[in-house]
Order: structure tokens, then C-alpha cells, then sequence
């Protein structure tokens, strides 16, 4: 059995995917602040179980990250996109 948390990642990254769309790409910090006040999301993940789930997701080959070139404050900064080229595996439902 899969953790409660866990059976929201569809939800949690249709909700990154939008979020990036309207912004191109964006740090983990700025993802994380918009999950946790998505209300989209069901009312049963907590914010932090949203933030969890949400970079648990951030990950090849759906999403894509780069890191700048400059430095950002004391580093450099790592940056995420939608892989727009990537379709997502829909299985078929058997009847």
C-alpha cells in the first residue's frame, strides 16, 4: 500500500506543470511556495506532505533543470521547466 501522500502525485504535478507554464521555469523555492498554496489540491495533504510529494515528482523526464550560469546569491542556482517533447504514460483501464 502506498502512503496517503503518495496517491496525489498525478494532482501534484498537473499542478507544478501549470504553475511552470505560465512562469517557463522557476527554483525549487518558488514550486514549493505555490504547492502549498495550491488550492486545487485536496484538503487531506498537509502542507508539507504537498511540498514532499511535489519534489518527489520534480524529476526527469517529465520535468527539465538547469542551473544558471551566474551566481545567485552564494551560488549558483538550479532552475526547472515542463519537458513539453515528454508524453505521460496513460495505461488503459481494463473493464
Amino acid at each position: 500500500m502506498r502512503p496517503k501522500s503518495r496517491q496525489f502525485t498525478r494532482q501534484v504535478r498537473a499542478s507544478i506543470k501549470t504553475f511552470l507554464r505560465g512562469k517557463d521555469f522557476a527554483p525549487k523555492s518558488e514550486i514549493a511556495s505555490f504547492i502549498r498554496n495550491d488550492a486545487s489540491l485536496p484538503q487531506e495533504l498537509s502542507p508539507q506532505q504537498r511540498v514532499k510529494v511535489a519534489f518527489s515528482v520534480l524529476r526527469m523526464p517529465v520535468f527539465q533543470s538547469f542551473t544558471t550560469a551566474n551566481v545567485v546569491g552564494d551560488r549558483v542556482q538550479t532552475l526547472w521547466s515542463v519537458n513539453e517533447s515528454y508524453e505521460e504514460f496513460r495505461p488503459f483501464k481494463k473493464d
